[in-house]
Formats: C-alpha cells, sequence, structure tokens
C-alpha cells in the first residue's frame, strides 16, 4: 500500500509545492491523460525518483492536487461563508460553489471525479477524508450563520449530509460522462434536500 499523500502542510514544502502545481497546470489543460509522472517530474525540476517518492503513483499526485485545491476552497468559504434564511437557500449557494469548484476548469474536474469514482484500493483514507471535508461544509451550510454544527455521525444533519453528498457526486459523474450539465448537479441535490427540509403536501 502505499504511504498516504502529503498534508496541506507537507504541500508547503518548496519541491513538493512544484511537483503539485504542476501537475495541477497539466490536469486544467489536459485533464488526467496529460498528468504523465515523467512529464511532471521535468517541468517541476525534479529527479522521476523523487517524485515517486513522494507520490507513488498518479493517484497520489492527484490527490495532492486535490488538497491544494480542496483547502483553497475551504479558506474561500470561511472568508464568504454561505448565508440565507432557509437551509435549502443555503444548501443551494454552498453546492453551487461546490460544483463550480470542479466544473469551471472541466479538465481538472473531470480528472478529480475519476480519481474519486475509481475505487482505488490504495488510497481509501484520502477519499473518506476528502467526502468528510465535504460533508462538514454541508453540515455547516445546514446549522447556518455559524451556529455549532453537530459532528455526531448518526446525528440527521450528518446523516442528511451525506446523501445529499451521494446524490451530488453522482452527477458529477453524470457530468464528467457529458450527461449532466452544473446546473442540472446542483438541481438534483436541491430536488434532495427539498424533499427532506421542505416536503410538498400529500408525499
Amino acid at each position: 500500500m502505499s504511504e498516504p499523500s502529503p498534508t496541506a502542510l507537507e504541500v508547503e514544502e518548496p519541491r513538493t509545492r512544484r511537483i503539485v502545481e504542476v501537475a495541477l497546470r497539466l490536469a486544467e489543460a489536459g485533464g488526467l491523460p496529460a498528468v504523465r509522472l515523467r512529464d511532471v517530474a521535468d517541468q517541476a525540476g525534479v529527479a522521476l525518483r523523487t517524485l515517486y517518492k513522494r507520490f507513488p503513483s498518479k493517484d497520489d499526485l492527484l490527490f495532492a492536487v486535490l488538497v491544494h485545491e480542496l483547502v483553497r476552497l475551504e479558506q474561500q468559504l470561511c472568508e464568504q461563508p454561505v448565508h440565507g434564511p432557509t437551509p435549502v437557500i443555503r444548501l443551494r449557494r454552498l453546492f453551487e460553489v461546490l460544483t463550480a469548484f470542479l466544473c469551471e476548469r472541466p479538465n481538472l474536474g473531470r480528472a478529480i471525479v475519476s480519481a474519486l469514482a475509481g475505487g482505488s484500493t490504495t488510497l481509501p483514507r484520502q477519499v473518506s477524508a476528502f467526502h468528510d471535508r465535504i460533508n462538514a461544509l454541508v453540515i455547516d451550510a445546514l446549522a447556518g450563520d455559524g451556529r455549532s454544527a453537530p459532528r455526531n455521525p448518526t446525528h440527521p444533519r450528518q446523516r442528511l449530509g451525506a446523501m445529499l453528498q451521494h446524490v451530488w457526486f453522482s452527477a458529477l459523474v453524470a457530468w464528467s460522462n457529458e450527461v449532466h450539465e452544473p446546473e442540472e448537479i446542483v438541481e438534483a441535490v436541491i430536488d434532495a434536500a427539498s424533499l427532506v427540509l421542505e416536503p410538498p403536501d400529500g408525499l
């Protein structure tokens, strides 16, 4: 089993940061096929063995890119948290941000979705950590206005957050296969949220 991908702090090490930034640029330009480890090493100015020491596989490298970008997204949401009078409105705004995070750079977004959906047996902790961090953002949006959000995994908000994330990711997979548009991803999530939080009469 490969070693865990670097944490956000480890990515700040200069050579590691260069590697991740080159991989990010290549993925943005050409998607998953463009992230060839030899090309990344050449453009980052490091020996191939140095790259392999830090990132034993392409999946390890893509997850480091994901962490790099997710930290940036979390900082953005910390500085500009989603607001709104109801949980559904706040969720809509959050999932618009989350969806844009992946879909506005489609080559990178599809590379990340492919890595997450690939069922990697070597990076289960990284996959789980990504979903946990997204779920934390969803729970905060449900709680709203800086109120304390429950972290108990059996709490209804946690369970709802996990369900909405499953809907979101399924729609993202459809988007990556050119079935859905980004707006349809958000609508799928909000439809599910509305059925739970604002159930129509006669349901």
